[in-house]
């Protein structure tokens, strides 16, 4: 298949184009937008061409029907502003590159007769909830800007699905981390304060469903060959205490673990349950966050 990805530069669309490129023609377009080091994008996007993936430098708002000439059997959209804090203080921007560039993709789609869309939503659309959570459970009771500009993309996914029988299917991400993660993260800035012999700071005392990138990047992929529309969580099914995991990485380069207050906009627990992606596409976690920490912990010292 003819394979398009927005975003194809970031953590979790580089590490799929590069799944995917092993049985399918694959092309992402990215705009290397600053909101973390470009450099970082960069050296993702170089082990793309390696590997043979087209990239594309452009913004959807601007480029994207160019792109979509290549006629793509399905795009994956994970084109977008991440991170829930600083939604808080430019909410307008994450309604523009979150909710409208959302937009632009799904009328672009339907300008190009695009069968399938799979679009990249969040566990924060759940809110401040216990779990595990079941994909109905969301309900727009979110907890930042970040998170109900997710639910209001998702909104419109299934409105252009309604309106124009374009095959959407949602995923929504519990906590991906791995190798060449997004350096916001919790564990890659624990790491690199580690590493620099630095304190590691934990806001508050949250919970995540930490789920390695090669289960995220397989379920997406199984969810493609088996057509599969609705929506699904990919999670790992394992809330692990941050705290925790802090302390760890802290005994282990021999760095202090300090607590502040929460941040606001963070919710206090993430815990999926993915039953129906494992009913409709044979998703099932595998990578337990011991061997997945080494695997990050080792790329960090490599690099």
């Amino acid at each position: 298949m003819n394979i398009g990805i927005t975003g194809g530069a970031g953590f979790i669309g580089a590490a799929l184009a590069l799944r995917l490129q092993q049985h399918h023609t694959v092309h992402v377009l990215d705009a290397f937008t600053d909101y973390y080091d470009v450099q970082l994008k960069e050296e993702r996007a170089a082990a793309l061409r390696r590997a043979g993936v087209t990239v594309t430098i452009g913004d959807v708002h601007h480029d994207l029907d160019a792109w979509m000439e290549t006629s793509f059997d399905a795009v994956f959209h994970l084109a977008a502003l991440p991170g829930v804090p600083r939604s808080l203080e430019e909410p307008h921007h994450y309604i523009r590159e979150d909710i409208d560039m959302t937009v632009t993709l799904l009328e672009a789609a339907k300008r190009h007769g695009m069968p399938h869309v799979f679009f990249a939503s969040s566990s924060s659309v759940y809110g401040e909830q216990t779990g595990p959570l079941k994909e109905d459970q969301a309900t727009g009771h979110v907890a930042s800007p970040y998170a109900a500009a997710k639910y209001s993309a998702e909104s419109f996914c299934h409105a252009y699905a309604h309106l124009y029988d374009v095959n959407v299917t949602l995923f929504r991400f519990f906590t991906v981390y791995g190798p060449s993660g997004r350096p916001d993260m919790a564990l890659f800035r624990f790491i690199e304060q580690a590493l620099r012999g630095e304190a590691l700071t934990v806001f508050g005392d949250p919970i995540r469903d930490f789920t390695y990138i090669d289960d995220i990047t397989r379920g997406m992929e199984q969810a493609l060959l088996a057509r599969a529309v609705g929506t699904y969580n990919l999670g790992a099914n394992q809330p692990v205490s941050v705290r925790t995991l802090a302390e760890r990485i802290g005994q282990r380069f021999d760095v202090p673990v300090q607590t502040q207050t929460a941040r606001r906009g963070d919710v206090t627990m993430t815990w999926s349950d993915t039953t129906a992606a494992k009913e409709a596409f044979g998703y099932q976690p595998s990578i337990e966050i011991d061997v997945g920490l080494e695997q990050v912990i080792a790329w960090h010292q490599n690099r």
